[in-house]
């Protein structure tokens, strides 16, 4: 009698392994979602961090029905409320579509939370259409930051981007696929007082970078890691090659 209660055991952690979800619902720690379906900003997560748009920003063909058309020169969007609480030392993830319109020699600025172009503790997301590549900021000082997170780009039609942050380690992904890991031994801090914004780096006004031209979509942010298996049912759900490419109406 003994032995019987040891294969019980296994027999029920088994149970729990197998009844336990494999993966979190893609609602779980989603901070922000902003859908772009009314041309506004509106957060339909419920938190309440809607957001605000400016410069004349327009309406245009999404990657799933509408998204926000961007001129390139004034328009630009910010995201104040709670939404901004969760870019310090925890975890987040950030996904995005975007398809840019215009070839640049400069930087496009697309998602910053960021004070002053010459402070670090922040996150600063570049497309870079020169190296063909998302160029990834994310920095507490100049010596601590997470290293290697740009990401190149084979396509200049829609893209699907998320950067993760978990712990001491970062990811970028490309089209629901990860692209590049980054690895400190201890935590980045990128706390600061910037209100998250899209095409509205601080880098715009001394001349290091320019304002996005061209269509935003689908901006999530949540407040945990997204596993990579979670990108790519993210991704799934508005995969790239079922866009509207043309936008006549």
């Amino acid at each position: 009698m003994k032995y019987t209660g040891v294969p019980f055991f296994f027999l029920l952690a088994a149970m729990a392994i197998s009844t336990a979800p494999p993966y979190h619902s893609l609602e779980e720690g989603l901070v922000a979602y902003y859908s772009f379906n009314a041309c506004d900003a509106r957060d339909e997560s419920g938190n309440g961090s809607d957001g605000t748009l400016i410069g004349g920003v327009g309406c245009w063909c999404g990657i799933e029905d509408d998204g926000l058309l961007l001129d390139g020169s004034r328009s630009y969007i910010e995201f104040p409320g709670k939404v901004n609480r969760y870019f310090s030392t925890s975890d987040f993830t950030v996904s995005f579509y975007f398809k840019a319109e215009q070839y640049l020699v400069f930087q496009q600025s697309l998602l910053s939370k960021r004070e002053d172009c010459d402070e670090f503790n922040m996150m600063d997301l570049m497309l870079d259409l020169n190296s063909r590549e998302v160029n990834a900021a994310v920095h507490e000082t100049p010596e601590k930051y997470y290293a290697g997170l740009s990401t190149a780009l084979d396509t200049t039609m829609w893209i699907h981007f998320a950067l993760v942050r978990e712990g001491t380690r970062a990811y970028t992904f490309i089209n629901g696929e990860l692209h590049r890991e980054s690895f400190r031994c201890s935590g980045v801090d990128i706390s600061n007082a910037a209100v998250l914004s899209f095409s509205n780096s601080p880098c715009i006004q001394n001349g290091r970078a320019r304002r996005f031209k061209g269509v935003l979509d689908q901006l999530r942010v949540y407040s945990r890691a997204l596993s990579p298996e979670e990108v790519r049912r993210l991704y799934r759900e508005y995969p790239v090659e079922n866009a509207v490419m043309d936008c006549v109406t």
